[in-house]
This record gives structure tokens, C-alpha cells and sequence, in this order.
């Protein structure tokens, strides 16, 4: 049952190796995306160079580009508006309750929409509930906000249990399409 649930489609580096072009050919119509640790650092507000221009080629690549995180609206918001996209914030994952508003806000399926983050138990768990594809990167910082913490606690265990039975090694990059 763990692994039905936490192992991501596809499992990268970090979003600068994702490859756009294979989402597309796949039917994917609009990417989620994390914040914390994903695109920024924690308790960082700017967006760099790098991120603002990996949200220009999922743009410019005909996929759409939608924020989802847990964290405030306010920082959120702020991420959001550095590079023009939707933004959907306090988003509880793995709760389904936003990403069932991204349906029917971008008028797409289930099989039209991944999700991009660090975390197996907030990003992955809650993608898989929803049956999207997933794809897990590495966090790009040590540090952690306060329920990464709490989150990468729980998340130490279930790797440990899939590395056990080789379904997840971390750092072993890899893509289930």
C-alpha cells in the first residue's frame, strides 16, 4: 500500500532536468508546482534567474504553469506574481481540495496535469491521491521551514521501508513513463 502511494512517476535532480517536451507528449496540460524547497529555499521571497526562466519554458513549451503550496497567501502570492502564473496557497496537501479546484479552474482531467515538488508526503502522496502523474526533485536547500521539519521526519521513514524493497533509493534519479 506504501508504495501505491509514494512513489512519484518520475524522480529528478531538481526541476532544471525536467523534460517539457516528454509532459507534453504524455497529454500533460498544466504543471503544479511547489515553492518551498522547490523553486525557492525556504524563507527565501525572490524567485532566482534559474526559476523564473524554467517558468518561462513550461510557458513557452505550451504547458501551464500553476503554484500550489501550503504556505501562506501572502508568500505565495508574492512567488506567483514574480513570474505571472496562478497561484493556490494553504493548499493542505495532501488534501485534494485545490487540486480538485485546478480541474475545474483550467478545465482539464486527472491525466492532464502533473505535479512537481520535494516532498513524498505532501507532494507525491497528494498528487498520487488524485491520480496525476508526479515528479519528486531534490530539495534545493537544507534548510527547512517548520512543517518541513515535521514533514521530511515522516518522509525518513517511508524512504527508509522503500529502499528496503528498492521502489524508491534517494539520489537514484529515474522516470516510470
Amino acid at each position: 500500500m506504501i508504495k501505491k502511494y509514494f512513489i512519484p512517476t518520475i524522480y529528478i535532480k531538481n526541476y532544471r532536468t525536467l523534460n517539457l517536451e516528454k509532459l507534453r507528449e504524455y497529454g500533460i496540460k498544466v504543471l503544479c508546482i511547489d515553492v518551498d524547497n522547490t523553486l525557492v529555499p525556504p524563507h527565501t521571497a525572490d524567485l532566482d534567474d534559474d526559476a523564473k526562466t524554467f517558468i518561462q519554458r513550461v510557458k513557452d513549451s505550451g504547458l501551464i504553469p500553476v503554484i500550489i503550496s501550503n504556505n501562506t497567501g501572502k508568500r505565495v502570492q508574492g512567488v506567483a506574481n514574480q513570474v505571472n502564473v496562478d497561484f493556490y496557497s494553504f493548499s493542505c496537501k495532501p488534501c485534494k481540495y485545490n487540486y480538485i479546484k485546478i480541474l475545474r479552474d483550467k478545465n482539464c482531467t486527472k491525466n492532464e496535469v502533473a505535479v512537481l515538488g520535494d516532498q513524498l508526503v505532501t507532494d507525491i502522496l497528494g498528487g498520487n491521491r488524485m491520480n496525476f502523474l508526479t515528479i519528486l526533485q531534490d530539495p534545493i536547500s537544507d534548510i527547512e521551514n517548520t512543517s518541513g521539519k515535521i514533514t521530511r521526519k515522516i518522509e525518513t521513514k517511508i524512504l527508509a521501508t522503500l529502499s528496503r524493497n528498492e521502489s524508491l533509493k534517494k539520489g537514484t534519479y529515474y522516470d516510470n513513463m
